[in-house]
């Protein structure tokens, strides 16, 4: 995994400018994104593309495996950022049709495959990915963006330049641009929402839509959309599931570990993580992991009521190859380097996770770790969050199987432990519209509303757009999931666990977001995902007498929760915090009334609800890229 940079001018523009002058802009470019790839730099100067690159070597640590990479006759050029997971697979195919391979890198497997089959070629990865082609001979330039977009690649065009990083501060390099999206800073205030609609907090710079690739040739700009979440229905049922299940967890977990480097764990005390762990210590006790042990980190927090760490350790008694690191993550731990965290995420992140994500990815780093594994997409793919997706879930039921719903919401009431009040109303809230859903929390619940400029919200109301799927459909969870998947949660979590991971220099891999789990698993009927008041049911009746009972049968999503509501109180989070709130360019924000903010952080026990990290972030964010209109 690496990081990738360039500029394609348009229209001759910069056309009779010397090679110095585009080698600084590239290098400019490299340096800002440095973290990203340690290893090594390149670039490439041919007008009208110019290409810069950082490495991070993983597979293939040769010399011959840098980039920018060429084919033979040097004809195609790459820069590329990820993984293709299934390139020892595809090479057979590739030298069967004449193709001559000098390296042992995934990197050269995409450029013989865009020889052979263009841009189709991405269909046959298997992988995450943001790449850059340029075909010197006929002048298109071609790049591509993974299936979920873990892998970011943003851009800015305009008539004379497409320039386009994996990180929006490498941009700003060539484009000085201090102006916010409102529309975007409105949906993160008002709903703590990034959704993945091409636009970024930036005004002017976009993201390459997930399952897209963009084709620039003679002065014009293409985009095209190559793969979609499919709605087709699977005819396997009991232990063919399982046995479907199990290869693809297997085979993704597998592939994974395909590195020249060690590759660890991310394990809390999760079904997700502890089934990665589980079956990465299954695959090496059949030897089908080149390894004896793999090491597995986990962030506690002693003393916090969310701690996982006697979970964790129950999990680790059953299991022979996997050493653990427990990381305690303190206050000071996060808040002394906050700033460089927030420059670093390019963009507002949804909450106080993040933060210690990349406190985590920090003291992981120390230890010299370049890949690491985690439990990531199982709770978008197989319903794991419980409060959001229960109520679309009897919605279902009222319309398909009305007789099921009194049982299905008293076992939810049982398992789940929420009362039967907050499960009607999660009922209603699946009925009415997404956006007024969001508009009633904030108003009424987090009363965010309140404090942002009237004037503000009207005009920016409107950005965030309706679920694309029919609503009262009589598939309404499967809808909800996908367009959480496609375009409202999942972007935002991706985001950060990219740019915390590698402003450390780690990859990290997610086996749960493979397309062909992910595709199975939405071809499968709602109930085996959520039923009897069970989330990722099928998940946990297949990994039942492998783990733990704490972790099976634990019903209640919690996440990755961390103290900072508790710290926020503390000396010294508490000062840096005031002298936020009191600073002149917090009480001069146009968007919001800053007195009434200022008020609800001083009675937090009234306003139990509101999102404090939310205006924290946001303030800092707009501090560190000079933000001017807001």
């Amino acid at each position: 995994m690496c990081g990738i940079n360039g500029i394609v001018y348009l229209n001759l523009y910069n056309s009779k400018e010397p090679p110095a002058f585009f080698e600084d802009k590239i290098s400019r470019m490299n340096t800002e994104i440095a973290h990203r790839g340690p290893d090594g730099a390149g670039m490439l100067i041919n007008y009208p593309v110019c290409l810069g690159f950082r490495r991070l070597s993983i597979i293939d640590l040769s010399e011959e495996a840098s980039q920018p990479m060429f084919n033979e006759d040097r004809s195609i050029a790459i820069i590329f950022n990820g993984e293709i997971y299934n390139y020892l697979e595809l090479i057979p195919d590739l030298k069967s049709k004449g193709h001559n391979f000098k390296t042992k890198s995934d990197t050269e497997v995409i450029i013989h495959s865009f020889e052979e089959y263009g841009f189709e070629c991405v269909k046959m990865f298997n992988g995450m990915w943001a790449f850059a082609i340029y075909d010197l001979k006929s002048g298109v330039f071609f790049a591509s963006r993974d299936r979920f977009g873990v892998k970011p690649f943003y851009y800015y065009f305009d008539k004379e330049k497409f320039v386009f990083s994996s990180e929006i501060k490498a941009i700003l390099k060539i484009r000085n641009i201090n102006d916010a999206n409102h529309g975007k800073v409105y949906d993160y205030l008002a709903y703590g929402y990034k959704t993945s609609n091409g636009d970024t907090f930036f005004k002017e710079i976009n993201e390459l839509k997930p399952a897209h690739n963009i084709i620039i040739h003679n002065n014009i700009i293409d985009f095209r959309k190559y793969w979609s979440l499919q709605n087709e229905k699977s005819s396997a049922n009991g232990e063919d599931i399982a046995a479907n299940i199990n290869f693809l967890l297997n085979d993704s977990v597998k592939l994974r570990f395909r590195s020249d480097v060690p590759v660890s764990i991310l394990l809390s005390g999760g079904l997700d993580s502890s089934i990665i762990a589980k079956i990465t210590d299954d695959l090496i006790d059949k030897h089908e992991l080149g390894n004896e042990y793999i090491t597995a980190y986990s962030a506690i927090f002693p003393g916090f009521k969310y701690d996982e760490s006697k979970i964790i350790e129950e999990f680790l008694q059953t299991c022979r190859h996997i050493n653990s690191v427990k990381i305690i993550l303190q206050k000071h731990n996060l808040m002394e380097s906050i700033d460089k965290f927030i420059y670093g995420m390019g963009e507002p992140v949804f909450s106080a996770t993040s933060l210690a994500h990349y406190s985590l990815m920090k003291e992981i780093r120390k230890e010299n770790v370049k890949v690491v594994l985690n439990g990531q997409g199982s709770d978008e793919v197989w319903a794991g969050y419980d409060r959001y997706i229960l109520g679309y879930f009897l919605l279902d039921l009222l319309l398909n199987s009305p007789h099921k719903f009194i049982s299905q919401v008293n076992a939810i009431s049982d398992k789940m432990q929420f009362s039967y009040k907050y499960i009607l109303s999660q009922t209603i809230k699946a009925v009415v519209s997404r956006k007024y859903a969001s508009y009633l929390r904030s108003k009424y619940n987090e009363k965010v509303l309140d404090c942002i400029s009237e004037e503000f919200s009207k005009k920016n109301y409107n950005y965030f757009k309706n679920p694309e799927y029919k609503k009262l459909s009589s598939e309404n969870l499967s809808g909800y999931m996908r367009f959480n998947i496609e375009y409202q949660g999942f972007n935002q979590i991706l985001h950060y666990e990219d740019h915390s991971s590698m402003q450390n220099s780690i990859e990290m891999r997610s086996p749960f977001i493979d397309y062909r789990l992910v595709e199975f698993a939405f071809s499968l009927p709602s109930e085996k995902k959520i039923y009897d008041g069970i989330t990722k049911k099928v998940l946990r009746e297949i990994f039942k007498d492998k783990l733990p009972g704490s972790i099976t049968n634990n019903y209640r999503k919690i996440g990755f929760v961390t103290p900072f509501e508790n710290w926020m109180d503390e000396f010294g989070s508490k000062e840096i915090i005031n002298d936020l709130l009191n600073s002149d360019s917090f009480k001069n924000k146009r968007i919001f009334n800053s007195k009434k903010v200022k008020k609800v952080f001083s009675d937090k026990k009234k306003y139990k609800e509101f999102p404090y990290w939310r205006f924290i972030n946001l303030e800092l964010w707009s501090r560190v890229y000079g933000i001017s209109n807001l």
